[in-house]
Formats: C-alpha cells, structure tokens, sequence
C-alpha cells in the first residue's frame, strides 16, 4: 500500500481544515440567514422571559432626540448633513456638531446653518484628536452638564451618533420609537448603506457588505440577544449611557463595537431597525479602504478585553455569539492561512491535471460550490432590496462572484492590523470625504423651543 508524502499529505490536511473551516462558517451565515427571514416573538426576550412592553399613550410626549455628530475635517459634507437634518419634522430634536479640533471651515461651515436647534461644541488640542469615543464622550458631558432636556425622564431621551456625511431615511424616528417602545431596549441600531454604490465597483462591494451585515447578521442576531451597534445611525437612551459611567466611550479604535458589548453586559437589549437606513459614502480607491479596515480590525483586536465580562455577565445563545464576534479575528487571520494553502493545492491539482489530459477533477467542482454556494443566495436578497434601483438578477449574481475576491482583502488588512499591534501603533489617518453638493434651503416651519441657545462653546 502507498503512502502519501509528507507534502502532500500536508496539502491535503490544509484542504480539508479549509473546507472545514468554509463549512462551518456557511452553516453559521446560513442559520443567521434562516432566523434574520423570521421575526422574533414580540414581548419576550433572547432567554425567553417576558419583558414588559410599554405603550406610548395619546398626548405623552414623544422621546427627545439629540443628533450627535463628530467632526475633524468634515467641511466638505458638515453643512449638507446639517440641512438635512433641520428639514425634519420632528418636534423634540437638537442636533450637537462636535468640531474634534479641525483645521479646516467646518465650524464655520456648521455655524452658517441657519437653525437654532444646532449647536456647535468645539474641541481644542490638546483636548481634541483623540478619537471618536473621546469626542462622543464630550459631547454627553455636555449634554448632563447644560441639562438639555433636564424636564424629561433620561430613558426618553435618544442620543444619535450620526457620521458628518450621513443621511437618514425621512421616517427613521417612527421606526427608532417603535424600537424603543420596550422599556429593557436601551439601543436601537438601524441598516447602513453606501449611497454612492452605483459609482465605483469598490463602493457596491461595500454596500453589499454592509446589506448582508444588517440584513443576515443583525437581524439574525435579534434572536439570539446580541445584535451590535455600529458608527453611524446607532440610538442610545440617556438613560443607557448613564448606566457605563462618566465616560460611556472607550479609546477603541471600534468604540461602536465596545459599547455595544458592554450594554449588553449591563443587562440592556439593543434591537435591530431594518426598515430605515443611515446612508454614507463609499470609498471608492483601495488604498484608503485598506487604511480603513485596518483600522477597523485593529480596534476589534482590542475589543477582545470585553471577553472576561462576556463570561461572566451573559448566558447562552447570546454568550456563545458573543465569544464568536470577539474572537473572529483571529479566526479570520487562522482561514487566511488555511486559504492560502487551500489555493496552492487547488491551482497544484489542476496543473497535475493538466499535465496528463485530465479535464474535470471533483474538487473543482467541490471548490466552486463551497465559495460560490452562498453568494448564490446572498444575491438573490440583494437583488430584491436593489432591483427598484434597476439592478439586474443576472448582474447582481455576476457581481457576487467578485465578492469572496473583495471579502478577501480582509486578510491583508488583518495582518496589517496585527503587525501594528505588535509594533504598539494605534494612531490612524482620517479618511476624507467627497465634496457633496449643498442641500437646498429647508422651507420655513414651527421650530420647537431651543434648548439653551445655539453657539460655538469651546471645551
């Protein structure tokens, strides 16, 4: 009987823990896929005790809304946003521009927006530019410290974290207070998309990424008790806040992870909104998109510390997702290697083939399947959120099939990530923004009373 040599053995252990590997994390993207198509019974929770559900009945006021947005360098987009914002009509809202220490007009810019409800908080070194979750956590002293809403009870008062080029769906605050409507839900989390998606095959990468994360994932998750917060469009009760402490934001270069972790360990409920959206720009060149999620994998990195209070203060379902969220990384990085090697063997077998006029080998077609399989559904629930925007069936499963490619470059920056942990870097550049046409001028409407008085207040 002949046995295999030590190579090639190797190669085929390499292949079959990649297949592994591939299996398992489908089956997992597949389970989420099957809970995110149901909905979860409504007044109970992940562990299946039943939460008190409370009414808003008629003539109560409805929750205040503060729309916190942080800024270093945002001139370009700042007073669109801002415009946007003050053509909304909801009548309890103040938006609060957080100026990180910019060198460039977006103060004066967010100044210049002619609405009373803005108010522009300007940070300075050596105070400012360093990072968002320090610049978020100013703006909360703030609100405590000037008593912005000081009438009303903190848990019925809603801090947005809104990114400087955001736009939000005209309904989102119906669908946030439908979110919030039970009293144990201290955050709400609505969908992110890229709105320039139809511009750059980089950006509608994105945009799919970010539509299976919320459409598969967080909604998935709602099942299982540990839907995530993100950067842009989160809602958090005031009340939540209160609860982390003085200074609710981390230094994590992923603060939205991080707190949305440690909510959950205080015993809140974060739910999912998929029916409105946050929309954002896309990055359209590979360098600056590398700068980013190295960022990105960096900071969740760092969000491993957050394992010690997953096991202690979580059960379950939702301990068990947890752990899997905090520890991906270094599952990613482990599958980068586990791919590689499963590529070499892949292109080894076909060469072989080659060499004596085989044709068809089975791992072929197995390889196909494995990476492909998913995509194929995948694309089927992209397609029917973007067919209104004219996207085609047959382009949008051409278009996944370039999906595994980009998802991965993830790898490249994981190790990049990883090699600056090891070298103790953490600092990061900004990614600029793409000049936005400005909105045109709301039309005039009842403004509700200003809450304190509209300036820019250095700290």
């Amino acid at each position: 009987m002949s046995t295999c040599s030590g190579i090639s053995c190797g190669l085929d252990l390499v292949v079959v823990l990649n297949l592994l590997l591939i299996f398992s994390s489908s089956a997992y993207g597949f389970t989420l896929f099957a809970l995110s198509r149901v909905e979860p019974r409504r007044g109970r929770r992940h562990d299946g005790i039943h939460a008190p559900t409370s009414q808003r009945r008629r003539g109560e006021p409805m929750p205040a809304v503060i729309f916190v947005l942080p800024c270093l360098n945002e001139e370009k987009v700042i007073r669109a946003s801002l415009e946007r914002l003050s053509a909304m009509r909801y009548p309890s809202m103040s938006v609060l521009v957080i100026d990180d220490g910019s060198d460039d007009g977006t103060a004066h810019a967010a100044a210049a927006v002619p609405d009373p409800r803005v108010t522009v908080l300007r940070r300075s070194l050596p105070h400012a530019r360093r990072g968002k979750g320090e610049a978020l956590n100013a703006a909360v002293q703030y609100i405590r410290s000037t008593g912005m809403y000081a009438d009303r009870d903190r848990s019925d008062v809603i801090v947005c974290v809104l990114d400087a080029d955001g736009r939000l769906d005209p309904y989102v605050m119906d669908d946030v207070r439908h979110g919030l409507s039970d009293p144990e839900v201290g955050a709400v989390q609505i969908g992110v998309r890229i709105g320039n998606r139809a511009k750059s095959m980089l950006a509608r990468m994105q945009d799919i990424e970010f539509v299976l994360q919320t459409e598969v994932y967080q909604r998935g998750r709602r099942h299982l008790g540990s839907v995530g917060l993100g950067g842009n469009g989160q809602f958090v009760r005031l009340a939540a806040l209160d609860s982390l402490g003085e200074t609710p934001w981390s230094t994590s270069l992923t603060e939205d992870l991080d707190i949305g972790v440690r909510l959950l360990q205080h015993g809140w409920r974060i739910e999912f909104c998929a029916a409105s959206a946050v929309h954002q720009q896309g990055i359209e060149a590979l360098r600056p998109w590398l700068r980013q999620r190295t960022r990105w994998f960096q900071g969740h990195l760092q969000s491993w510390s957050l394992v010690p209070g997953v096991l202690t203060r979580t059960l379950g379902r939702q301990r068990l997702d947890l752990l899997y969220l905090l520890t991906s990384p270094f599952l990613l990085l482990v599958s980068s290697l586990l791919s590689l090697g499963f590529w070499v063997s892949l292109l080894g077998a076909m060469l072989s083939a080659a060499s004596v006029g085989q044709t068809v080998s089975p791992w072929w077609g197995t390889a196909y399947l494995m990476t492909f399989a998913p995509m194929f559904v995948y694309g089927i629930l992209y397609w029917r959120i973007e067919r209104g925007n004219g996207l085609s069936l047959v382009r949008t499963l051409l278009l996944m099939h370039l999906f595994p490619l980009y998802s991965s470059l993830w790898y490249l920056a994981g190790w990049r990530a990883a090699a600056r942990i090891l070298t103790r870097r953490s600092g990061w550049a900004k990614t600029d923004r793409v000049d936005e046409e400005t909105a045109p001028a709301p039309a005039p409407q009842p403004r509700t009373p200003l809450v304190g008085r509209r300036a820019a207040v250095e700290l």
